[in-house]
């Protein structure tokens, strides 16, 4: 692709996906400007508005609109759903997803072709250097009702010690385990390193990317048989039933096995650092 100014839209900040976006485009020496661009993307519905706006301005740019996840357990969500595809993906050239899951579901509200486009992970390694030192980890929101921590603190709670060997990031403190609040990329980069297994619990991702990134980096994700991308993406050995005793009992089946897990984990993890760098994607 020759080099062509780009327009990125959406939701901004250290915890969002933007930054590596906009990393990614630069990296490929693409331009990033709001001035006659020839591609016009927002990665989420809070950049909509202003890129319907630029595709007025400059009706010849790209329009792309991306779509994260449909959260079915908020209110309204067919109604909200649908105004989206009326208000904004009827207007923009192509519509894109972050999954496959994903897709299927925007798919039941939006009937022209979806392209499936990853979101880019941190700039997470493998370091064989860090010593496994911690057991569990989880990444995320703790309040989120879809993330589902209490299968985290109801599992944890059955094993020995379990509530001190599980070290939390994200920016809701649980009261739970060693919370470390939002941490820079290379503390996060640590963390996963450093542990066994990684939480998620999760009844649906849009992709799920501390699986994939703590893959990356040497760690189990253990995840649930109803979230549809975890089957996506993670191993069916690291998948069990959505309650605290099968996390348990999944635990101690990978306990007995563990190098072994660790080496699926890592396999896994060396085709999607490739398949979800910021500069691949």
């Amino acid at each position: 692709m020759n080099d062509i100014k780009v327009s990125i839209l959406g939701a901004d900040g250290y915890v969002c996906q933007i930054p590596r976006i906009k990393e990614g485009m630069e990296a490929l020496g693409h331009v990033l400007s709001e001035e006659s661009p020839d591609l016009i993307y927002s990665n989420d519905p809070r950049g909509y508005n202003k890129a319907l706006l630029l595709k007025k301005k400059y009706p010849k740019a790209y329009l792309m609109l991306n779509f994260l996840d449909v959260p079915w357990h908020m209110p309204n969500i067919q109604k909200q759903t649908e105004s989206l595809v009326n208000n904004y993906f009827l207007k923009a050239d192509v519509i894109t997803t972050i999954s496959f899951k994903v897709k299927k579901d925007i798919g039941k509200f939006y009937y022209k072709k979806i392209h499936v486009i990853y979101n880019p992970i941190k700039d997470v390694y493998f370091d064989e250097n860090i010593k496994k030192n911690n057991i569990f980890f989880y990444v995320g929101r703790a309040f989120d009702p879809v993330k589902r921590f209490n299968i985290v603190r109801e599992s944890l709670l059955k094993i020995k010690d379990g509530e001190k060997n599980i070290k939390i990031c994200g920016s809701e403190n649980p009261n739970f385990g060693d919370y470390l609040g939002i941490v820079k990329d290379q503390d996060l980069n640590e963390l996963y390193n450093s542990s066994k297994y990684i939480l998620l619990p999760s009844v649906a991702e849009g992709i799920g990317l501390p699986m994939i990134e703590g893959m990356i980096c040497g760690a189990i994700p253990i995840t649930c048989s109803d979230n549809l991308t975890a089957k996506e993406f993670s191993p069916l050995d690291f998948i069990c039933k959505p309650d605290a005793q099968s996390i348990v009992n999944k635990i101690e089946e990978l306990n007995k096995d563990y190098d072994y897990k660790r080496e699926l984990a890592l396999k896994f993890g060396e085709k999607y650092k490739i398949q979800f760098d910021k500069r691949t994607i």
